[in-house]
């Protein structure tokens, strides 16, 4: 994989003001997502061993503004580990590759081996059984969500400890930073799509891949680091993030994901784009 340090001076001038959000004025802070071997004193961190979903951390670093971040050790979820690139336990044997298919597709109605799910259901905490017994739709049969477990979800195993989330007012061009989320309301994602759109060859600047949330906002924009051209990932479009972000920002609010050697793009452009036309000055105020 390619490594974001040494990416110009453009981000090293920008760290703590971005051309792109001098002009956007977004409401909510943008956050990169960087690898690193340590997490700086005081960020904001899971316990050892207790369940707590990654989209907690962005939205503490968005809203907040505080570093928020995790390791192998303290994100226990399965999801949360393959959206911030620690392994892929969902495929790690046929049992658990069924048991995901199941519950990505229609629960205990989908299920391979029905004792064995409803076994794996009644252990896991109340809250979750709904989950179980119903699964999360995300795709119409077991077999099609076996594919895209196999296929389609991107798969990192990253050499870094540590994945933070920084606002990006607090990052600096040293740190490896590999994708910026911006939380956004219709305004600002117009704003920007227009944007990217200005510098991506062809018709389709933004990617909307199916998954949950966590990976639209981790892994699928680290695929898009290394993707020629590079897209932005459109995210918040599911139902359990959508319960996340209720709490913390508001019902109209989506993410934008943006590798970052495609922000430093945007960057450059910025200051002679779609967000110096009059008619966006008018929406704007």
């Amino acid at each position: 994989m390619h490594e974001s340090r040494g990416l110009g001076d453009v981000y090293q001038r920008q760290a703590m003001k971005s051309t792109i959000v001098e002009h956007l004025r977004p409401e909510f802070e943008p956050v990169a997502v960087v690898w690193s071997e340590s997490i700086p004193e005081g960020a904001l961190e899971f316990k050892k061993g207790r369940f707590g979903c990654i989209l907690n951390l962005f939205a503490e670093a968005s809203r907040r503004g505080r570093v928020a971040g995790g390791s192998r050790e303290t994100i226990v979820c399965s999801g949360g580990r393959a959206a911030l690139g620690f392994g892929v336990d969902f495929i790690a044997s046929e049992t658990e590759l069924d048991h995901y298919s199941a519950t990505f597709s229609k629960g205990l109605e989908s299920a391979r081996d029905e004792g064995a799910y409803r076994e794996r259901m009644e252990s896991a905490r109340p809250s979750w059984r709904p989950l179980y017994e119903f699964g999360e739709r995300r795709h119409c049969s077991f077999d099609m969500a076996r594919r895209w477990l196999q296929d389609c979800l991107p798969r990192y195993d990253i050499p870094d400890r540590y994945v933070l989330f920084k606002p990006l007012s607090r990052t600096g061009s040293d740190e490896n930073a590999r994708t910026v989320i911006f939380p956004v309301s219709p305004l600002e994602l117009a704003g920007l799509t227009t944007l990217l759109g200005s510098v991506i060859e062809g018709a389709d600047p933004v990617q909307v891949p199916q998954g949950a949330d966590c990976f639209r906002i981790g892994c699928f924009g680290y695929d898009q680091y290394d993707a020629e051209p590079p897209r932005a990932v459109l995210g918040m479009l599911d139902v359990d993030g959508r319960e996340v972000m209720r709490r913390r920002f508001r019902d109209d609010t989506l993410t934008l994901t943006i590798p970052m050697p495609l922000f430093l793009r945007l960057e450059r452009e910025a200051d002679n784009s779609v967000l110096q036309l009059p008619a966006w000055s008018k929406l704007r105020s």
